[in-house]
């Protein structure tokens, strides 16, 4: 089995960011343009932290028009990282359930265990994603990330049976609990992280301004050099 087999996949759910596409609740209040560059930088930071670790790889995990080598700006990978060196995989028509069993089961076919991330959480604290390792690690079934709007920003799994995920309350403030007890309803033993938040809205911006101002070597900053460097830029970081 070749190296990147054996590494867990980390599948970050993602479509090329396009300006009034991209986080258009922040486009609301930034404008469009700075909305796109930030998905771009998420996604930069994503990449980054998932080919630091070295058990995992990152796994671009989109929609059709993302396939194309040149479909998500240069923005979206780090310095001197081609585009074409990021795996993708194909996102399954369907909610988000069915995209998401697809995108797992696919990762089995190789791996032991699949983590699936949301593209909204920079600065995300490495021992988060540590701890989900050493949870499947031990023997859990399932590490579930839960955020403060009542989703989560990490799904990981070790078998996906169909229908897991099926017709469940996807972006409520009841994702997080009813994907719960879906799983345990299942039989899965579930690890759950400590919370965590996304960036969503215009607040969620000012939050993550302040995590990123910590550029101390190891503070957040350095987790998400590329988002730190565009809120610099557009003169949305604290200074």
């Amino acid at each position: 089995m070749a190296e990147t087999e054996r590494l867990i996949p980390l599948c970050v759910f993602a479509k090329p960011p396009r300006p009034g596409r991209a986080k258009t609740r922040l486009a609301a209040k930034i404008g469009d343009d700075a909305a796109c560059r930030l998905a771009c930088a998420f996604i930069s930071d994503f990449i980054s932290m998932a080919r630091g670790l070295e058990w995992g790889r990152p796994v671009l995990a989109t929609t059709e028009d993302g396939m194309a080598a040149d479909s998500f700006p240069p923005e979206s990978f780090p310095q001197g990282t081609a585009s074409g060196s990021v795996v993708r995989w194909l996102q399954p028509e369907g909610d988000l359930g069915f995209k998401l069993e697809g995108i797992v089961r696919q990762g089995l076919e190789t791996a032991d265990a699949v983590i699936c991330l949301g593209a909204d959480s920079p600065g995300r604290p490495p021992e988060r994603l540590e701890a989900t390792r050493q949870a499947l690690q031990k023997g859990s079934d399932a590490v579930l990330g839960p955020t403060e709007d009542g989703g989560y920003d990490i799904l990981a799994l070790r078998r996906c049976p169909e229908g897991l995920l099926s017709e469940l309350p996807w972006s409520q403030p009841t994702t997080f609990e009813a994907t719960k007890q879906r799983l345990e309803k299942r039989g899965f033993t579930v690890t759950v992280l400590d919370r965590w938040w996304d960036v969503d809205e215009v607040e969620d911006l000012q939050r993550l301004r302040d995590l990123l101002s910590d550029s101390s070597p190891g503070g957040a900053a350095s987790r998400a050099p590329a988002t730190a460097a565009v809120l610099s830029e557009l003169s949305l970081l604290a200074s």
